[in-house]
């Protein structure tokens, strides 16, 4: 009796732990499913009202959240509540109910889901592959990084179907101390609020002309204390001593920006700190180091282009022609200690995380979990011929921004074509620097092919243990192509080409994969 208590205490310890950690919400490997019920009449209309009036002046109309009740995957809350959320992401929906919301589990009661207080659920704009801020944050995580967790959820708002949406875990002191310990969740924790464009330029040491950017404090509101990222931003545009890089490292973690940073730019995350100076938290850690948190990766595995002018984008590794704009990214790569790791992370990045091998069957897995949810889904954003397509071939938008004259164009090359380019544009860009980072050698290997000789169809045996992307060429043997497929997805062992249009004879057939590697045999067609 006294080991089965142990072993009971030790089984109800693992479950609380289990749900303390958000763990079974964002279970990436089942689409779940999410029920809001809510008494409020014409809530929609309710919500849309309350985002405008926000906007409008959210001093005089701070955001409100409305009553419901809850049950994810089963498991009912009551004194809940909700509301509209987002930027772009909401004023580019103007047609259906598919805007993004923001929960809040314990807002009318004492709730919390797996440990979690609040949920961010996020509606896809400028993401055809559903898969942006997904890879974007798994990256990020998979480098060591704190960076949020996803997940997939279809959502019903009082028995409708609003629609398939990407749930995103909040960052707040229930976030800090679940990735940095209990002990370390009582710091300061500021974040780039709707709009905000915060350079970290010196301002002075009232805290008003930072919070005019629209950077926000979330946590100890009361106290209001800004003193600490005052110094920070001081010493970064202020301090000209030889002891700058020591100070530096007394009060930020450097190694881990320059990480999110070599994430960001083989992702073209332009809307960040180094392109439209948003979307990111500090959070000043108990240790004594302020900590970046990168958020919101939605514009990412794209290019942004006004139409018939340059790209928007910074086209450069190291974002030279930010650095008057943005002098925390001046003072850093001052110093070639800090530029030479930065080039190190990079180019491990696209060794290791950043790849097909790694990305690519997590990538379809994902893709496959929410097709038939987003075909039918009555208010999605892009079409689901582009949803589609979306791993592998380009697709383009063009929308006029709201309160401009311009029109902008976004390409999205397709997510595996888009990594296997940033890879080498990195090592393109690192040769500028004259810094080696030359991505492996292609291989030249034989393909298998059975039945050869073969009449109808021929199956090829894919040399990739679990996925690959490739294209399928076959020439007769003047070197005239017969056949050409498109780029296409690969998994398991073997996939089969029909021949049968093929004339009787001798053929080479050549499998060309995203990495290089080559492959070929000869094939007789009887």
């Amino acid at each position: 009796m006294k080991l089965l208590s142990i072993v009971l205490v030790f089984f109800q310890g693992c479950l609380v732990s289990f749900a303390q950690s958000g763990a079974g919400l964002f279970n990436d490997t089942v689409l779940h499913q999410l029920f809001i019920e809510t008494a409020i009449p014409n809530w929609f209309d309710t919500l849309e009202n309350d985002y405008k009036l926000n906007v409008s002046n959210n001093e005089l109309y701070p955001e409100k959240y409305r009553p419901c009740k809850l049950v994810w995957d089963g498991i009912e809350l009551d004194g809940c509540g909700f509301r509209e959320k987002g930027n772009s992401s909401n004023t580019l929906t103007t047609k259906g109910k598919k805007k993004p919301f923001k929960l809040s589990f314990d807002e009318f009661g004492s709730n919390q889901l797996y440990g979690l207080k609040k949920l961010n659920l996020n509606n896809f704009t400028n993401d055809p592959s559903l898969l942006h801020d997904v890879l974007s944050f798994k990256l990020m995580r998979d480098a060591g990084l704190v960076a949020p967790r996803t997940t997939y959820t279809k959502l019903w708002v009082n028995g409708e179907y609003i629609g398939l949406y990407l749930a995103i875990e909040n960052v707040d002191k229930t976030f800090l101390k679940l990735h940095y310990g209990s002990d370390n969740n009582n710091g300061n924790l500021y974040k780039t609020d709707r709009d905000a464009s915060v350079p970290l330029k010196w301002l002075g040491t009232d805290s008003q002309p930072y919070k005019k950017q629209k950077l926000k404090l979330t946590t100890n509101e009361k106290a209001d204390d800004w003193s600490k990222l005052i110094n920070f931003i001081n010493l970064v545009n202020n301090d000209s001593t030889p002891e700058f890089k020591q100070k530096l490292e007394a009060c930020f973690d450097v190694q881990s920006y320059l990480k999110i940073l070599a994430n960001e730019k083989c992702l073209r995350s332009f809307d960040s700190y180094w392109g439209g100076g948003n979307n990111f938290y500090l959070y000043e850690h108990p240790d004594g180091l302020i900590r970046w948190i990168p958020w919101d990766m939605n514009e990412t595995f794209q290019d942004l282009k006004r139409l018939s002018q340059t790209s928007l984008l910074d086209g450069y590794l190291v974002p030279a022609n930010k650095f008057d704009d943005r002098p925390l990214l001046r003072r850093i790569f001052e110093i070639e200690e800090y530029k030479t790791e930065y080039f190190n992370y990079v180019c491990e990045l696209i060794h290791s995380t950043f790849t097909l091998d790694h990305l690519g069957k997590f990538a379809v897995m994902q893709h496959q979990l929410v097709d038939d949810a987003y075909r039918t889904d009555p208010y999605r954003y892009n079409s689901y011929e582009a949803f589609d397509r979306s791993l592998s071939d380009e697709h383009i938008d063009n929308f006029s921004l709201n309160n401009s004259a311009y029109v902008l164009r976004l390409r999205y090359p397709g997510i595996f074509p888009f990594i296997e380019s940033q890879r080498n544009w990195v090592v393109d860009q690192l040769q500028g620097w004259a810094y080696t980072c030359a991505i492996m050698e292609p291989i030249v290997y034989n393909l298998q092919l059975f039945p050869n000789p073969a009449i109808d169809a021929v199956t090829v045996l894919n040399n990739s243990k679990d996925f690959d992307f490739a294209l399928l060429i076959i020439y007769d043997m003047t070197g005239k192509v017969v056949y050409k497929s498109n780029n296409m997805i690969l998994e398991g062992d073997s996939f089969k080409i029909a021949i049968n249009n093929l004339a009787s004879g001798m053929y080479l057939v050549v499998k060309l994969s995203s990495n290089g590697n080559f492959g070929k045999a000869k094939l007789l067609v009887n």
